[in-house]
């Protein structure tokens, strides 16, 4: 269906001159065929539908500026593609930062899954006592702290830690029990290691 057109002289040129009647008619006549194209490229029938619907206005509000003799239909249809182009390299755009972000979430994803399992409960925990226990020794008098560690970790006798630091097998007893105290309060959320360090075998000669 070929629209009426009128040529009025615009800024010293001849322009489209159309009635929003002419216009409507113009748009229920080729609407439907461009939306067809546009979705062949665009791949979605409510995306080509806006594309057009856009067009169409684009064509509308600068009809001033198109030459009477102008072939509408090709003129209109350019406009499509040129919004379908705009639209596609969007796409593009944002397809490709996505990618980006998927990329960059998955690098961090793989490396959260390396270090959980590399994550060693008992290493943590162990890491945490020892320096619990080592606070708690530092904290005690330099005696006490001595007797402990020479029973608990050099594993000598009474007697012998008597002899190595001068004083009673009395006070080598009175010295563990202050540091049993300590380390008793110190380590109460631990209770297995709380047992193995305080076991009867460091308060028996």
């Amino acid at each position: 269906m070929d629209v009426e057109k009128t040529a009025v002289r615009i800024q010293g040129r001849e322009s489209v001159a159309m009635t929003t009647a002419e216009f409507g008619r113009l748009f229920a006549t080729w609407r439907a065929r461009f939306e067809a194209i546009a979705c062949r490229y665009v791949r979605s029938a409510a995306v080509a539908e806006d594309l057009v619907s856009d067009s169409f206005m684009s064509f509308w509000e600068n009809r001033g500026r198109i030459p009477a003799d102008a072939n509408l239909q090709a003129y209109i249809l350019i406009i499509v593609r040129n919004k379908c182009l705009d639209w596609l390299r969007a796409q593009s755009l944002h397809a490709k930062i996505e990618q980006e972000v998927y990329e960059l979430r998955r690098r961090v994803l793989a490396a959260d899954i390396r270090s959980l399992q590399a994550f060693n409960p008992e290493e943590i925990f162990s890491a945490e006592v020892a320096a619990i226990v080592r606070q708690s020794l530092d904290r005690l008098p330099e005696l006490t702290r001595e007797v402990f560690v020479a029973r608990r970790f050099e594993e000598l006798s009474y007697k012998e830690i008597a002899e190595k630091y001068g004083i009673t097998v009395r006070r080598v007893e009175f010295e563990l029990e202050k540091a049993v105290k300590q380390l008793r309060v110190a380590l109460k959320d631990y209770l297995p290691v709380l047992l193995m360090l305080l076991s009867d075998n460091i308060l028996r000669s």
